[in-house]
């Protein structure tokens, strides 16, 4: 799902939130999201992989490649 059309669908849960809070909060969801439909097509060594490369400051695709390359 495009993050726009994500913010559409969800907008209404952040509505109340102040605008800085509101972006935040619409980010984390939207990984959240990302993460929950990758980890369909990917083993459990892969997302902890990736889920350790993010926590140290890399993006969603830095993570993965340097996680297909560890497989």
């Amino acid at each position: 799902m495009i993050y726009r059309e994500f913010v559409r669908k969800n907008y209404d849960m952040v509505r109340d939130l102040k605008p800085n809070k509101r972006f935040a909060a619409l980010s984390l969801l939207y990984k959240k999201e990302k993460i929950k439909e990758h980890a369909k097509h990917h083993s459990e060594d892969h997302m902890k992989n990736m889920k350790n490369f993010m926590d140290g400051g890399d993006t969603f695709n830095q993570a993965h490649l340097k996680a297909l390359n560890m497989d």
